[in-house]
């Protein structure tokens, strides 16, 4: 990502958030993860960052995994939301309704700056 400490810290906790918003949808493997990343922010990880996402997130139980084999015999490792990891996800609310308030304001003087020059 960047070797920024706090940028990087900021980055893993929001693709947190972001993966376990995606598992309240439905189960999925790492790979499924890593498009959906991809299809909404345009942007890749580094190979390999969201299965240690996925480790740390698993140890801390907010995560739970089961592995399956798919057509091809592939074996797959599926991860799906527990109960701790949607408490752990609402609890961040508060703190991204800030974020989004202090992202817009931001973005709209970036606008006023840019209309200017």
């Amino acid at each position: 990502m960047n070797s920024d400490p706090t940028r990087e810290r900021i980055l893993h906790g929001l693709i947190t958030l972001y993966i376990l918003k995606e598992l309240v949808k439905r189960p999925m493997h790492g790979y499924e993860l890593q498009k959906s990343m991809y299809e909404t922010t345009g942007q890749s990880l580094p190979q390999g960052s969201i299965y240690i996402l996925l480790k740390s997130m698993k140890e801390r139980g907010f995560v739970a995994s089961e592995t399956s084999q798919n057509e091809k015999g592939q074996q797959l490792t599926v991860y799906h939301i527990t109960e701790e990891g949607k408490k752990f996800l609402c609890d961040h609310s508060q703190a991204l309704q800030l974020a989004r308030k202090i992202i817009d304001d931001l973005l709209s003087t970036v606008d006023i700056i840019e209309s200017k020059n």
